[in-house]
């Protein structure tokens, strides 16, 4: 069998069945709506006057609902101008913030100048009351003191002392040639 013709024949019988089922779908409603009319019918509503009441309600809901968008609208802008409205004010106040503390700062940094020039200026004044060390009297003692330690290590000096004696030094080896082992000579005595 051709894939069309079972794609064709599938496509039928689906048709087929939803066809089957809107009619069923159909006429299960048409008998329901009969089925109501019936007990409207014993209670002495007719089907106009329930059309009348569910446009009435439909009417009623959909101005109720366009109502509350309007308000929600309104709310919504008068939220986000009182908003727009607080940052704005928020980042003025901030920038007035910012520029009295960087004055204060600046202010700050000065009197810290004065306070520590009064500060030097009173210690010069006390330290200007009390004598003033010397200090040659030192330097001239180490003076002294250097040169009697450079006396007294050039006085005891240690007599030259030879690991080895220059005449029984060992001969060097002869260098290697192409090979070749130089006979060992023996040292001369």
């Amino acid at each position: 069998m051709d894939e069309v013709d079972v794609m064709t024949r599938a496509g039928e019988s689906v048709g087929k069945a939803v066809g089957t089922g809107l009619k069923a779908a159909r006429q299960g409603v048409v008998r329901a709506g009969h089925a109501a009319e019936v007990k409207l019918a014993e209670r002495g509503i007719t089907a106009d006057q329930v059309r009348g009441t569910l446009v009435d309600r439909a009417d009623t809901l959909m101005s109720k609902a366009e109502q509350w968008e309007k308000q929600t609208r309104g709310s919504r802008k008068r939220l986000a101008k009182q908003s727009a409205k607080t940052r704005a004010d928020l980042m003025s106040k901030a920038e007035v913030v910012r520029k009295e503390v960087k004055k204060a700062a600046k202010q700050a940094r000065k009197d810290a100048k004065v306070r520590a020039k009064e500060i030097r200026k009173a210690a010069a004044q006390l330290s200007g009351d009390a004598p003033k060390r010397r200090r040659w009297p030192w330097v001239l003692g180490l003076l002294i003191a250097a040169a009697a330690a450079g006396y007294v290590a050039m006085t005891r000096r240690p007599a030259e002392v030879y690991l080895q004696d220059d005449e029984e030094q060992a001969p060097m080896p002869e260098p290697v040639l192409n090979g070749q082992v130089p006979t060992q000579k023996e040292p001369a005595k």
